[in-house]
């Protein structure tokens, strides 16, 4: 069942998301301020959603894994902090092409701005520590992914308590119907896509702390299948 999960995710992704793109390119018309760029709206505030759904995420099971040592956690983690990698990147790729649309800069050093650069950064830190970092570094990257789900928060508040040039919260939820209509299956498309990424990559992940084992056991038999000497 775990292994169907990914596979239905991007099936459905899979025919989605062209119909999303013909909704929001065709049938969705050009908002006249901003022309035809405003169309990356409907790819931006997906990526952003995703980027701080998977943030809270590797927060929360890097926490349970520094206080459980639960391998699942750990993998689910990892998995979910290259995803933030990913979406965070989509999102500071189109944020500062529809900045400079809409405000004339492409970057304005505004309250979000700076959170959402910081989470990107952190989130980046964690999966370097993850990867390279030597023995006992599990607790610096488990405290880098907390603190970057802490950071979650303040960049969604950002626009109530400080005075930024981004749009504020209130805009999506007045969009008009046929908006909506546009942004809901390009969210859904996006999130199935990201949601069935991390559950292949969380997989391999404990794949690959299960082959580690056995090769540690093949050495050494009197290692245990976590490493204990039995």
């Amino acid at each position: 069942m775990g292994r169907l999960i990914p596979v239905v995710l991007l099936a459905i992704a899979a025919v989605v998301f062209p119909l999303s793109v013909e909704t929001i390119f065709l049938d969705v018309g050009i908002e006249r301020q901003l022309g035809t760029v405003q169309k990356i709206f409907y790819f931006h505030v997906p990526l952003a959603w995703i980027m701080m759904l998977y943030g809270v995420v590797c927060g929360i099971a890097a926490a349970v894994q520094l206080r459980r040592q639960s391998r699942g956690a750990e993998a689910i983690a990892i998995a979910a902090g290259e995803m933030v990698i990913v979406a965070g990147l989509g999102v500071l790729i189109t944020g500062p092409i529809w900045g400079h649309a809409s405000w004339g800069k492409a970057w304005t050093w505004d309250a979000r701005q700076i959170s959402t650069g910081l989470l990107w950064l952190v989130f980046v830190a964690y999966v370097l520590v993850r990867r390279y970092g030597a023995a006992g570094s599990e607790r610096l990257a488990a405290a880098l992914a907390i603190f970057g789900a802490v950071d979650v928060p303040i960049i969604y508040y950002a626009v109530k308590i400080w005075k930024t040039t981004h749009p504020s919260n209130e805009v999506v939820v007045s969009l008009p119907p046929e908006m909506w209509a546009a942004l809901w299956p390009a969210l859904g498309a996006l999130l199935a896509t990201a949601t069935a990424l991390v559950a292949i990559r969380a997989r391999q992940e404990l794949c690959e702390m299960e082959l580690d084992d056995a090769w540690v056991r093949a050495e050494d038999p009197s290692v245990g299948t976590k490493g204990e000497t039995t």
